[in-house]
């Protein structure tokens, strides 16, 4: 399994305090199944960010303690970058922090975000040649009622990613529910940890994929959490969305 999204990387967030927190996240991941993870520290373009460079020596020093450990977890550089009027032209200027350092881009969305802001930033993302991946929507906007606004926007390009511990519950009923409603109406692309340490929202995406096993059928973990992951890395499109078969209706016969 791939995992794109995790605060791995020590010292850098709010999540891995320490080298020796990141590699107790990183042993999780592998004894859960993980190979590859993407370190996506927060990035907030209004306060000072990370410089690209940066994230990429600590990638490249956290690898080099993962190797020392005998840990054969892949790292890849990338962040969670903070909605902003700005992004459409740090995009266009080549300043945005995308996966791998391809046209994916992960953007958090905070809470009390309103989904009315979303449609011209991701039509500005979308003009300056990237793809936006919308981190964490269950939990965003755990009470909503109505998807038309996310189909509208996954319709221009946008993926949707849903945090692990959401479709478990380990996060409340509310971004349970939201999360399986997602899934129902195939608005979801990955499954991701978001994982700050080994304890609180630790790595690990296996039961949050037999989940959606249950949930939309056999190949649903192979798209969420392998090869809509790859064709990120990679640039690719994407495999469709899984979502449930459509139940068989009764049938009744009359004479």
């Amino acid at each position: 399994m791939l995992d794109l999204h995790s605060h791995v990387l020590p010292g850098l967030d709010d999540g891995a305090p320490d080298l020796e927190q990141a590699l107790a996240m990183c042993r999780l991941a592998l004894d859960d199944g993980v190979r590859l993870m993407a370190a996506t520290p927060h990035w907030y373009p209004a306060r000072d960010p990370l410089a690209i460079s940066e994230i990429s020596q600590e990638v490249l020093a956290l690898r080099s303690e993962l190797a020392a450990a005998g840990l054969p977890l892949e790292l890849v550089a990338g962040a969670e970058v903070a909605l902003d009027p700005e992004l459409p032209r740090l995009a266009r200027e080549g300043l945005l922090p995308t996966l791998n350092g391809g046209p994916y881009l992960l953007v958090e969305c905070p809470p009390h975000t309103s989904p009315r802001l979303l449609p011209d930033l991701i039509y500005g993302l979308r003009l300056a040649g990237l793809r936006p991946i919308l981190a964490h929507v269950e939990r965003t906007w755990a009470g909503a009622q109505n998807w038309d606004w996310l189909t509208g926007l996954v319709e221009q390009g946008c993926l949707v990613q849903v945090t692990a511990s959401s479709l478990t519950g380990k996060l409340g009923s509310a971004p349970k529910k939201a999360a399986e409603a997602l899934l129902s109406l195939g608005l979801v692309n990955l499954l991701a940890s978001d994982a700050h340490s080994a304890s609180w929202r630790p790595p690990g995406l296996s039961q949050a994929a037999a989940a959606a096993e249950r949930l939309c059928g056999a190949g649903a973990a192979e798209v969420l959490t392998r090869l809509t992951p790859q064709a990120v890395l990679a640039g690719e499109e994407p495999p469709p969305a899984p979502r449930p078969a459509p139940r068989r209706g009764l049938f009744f016969w009359r004479k």
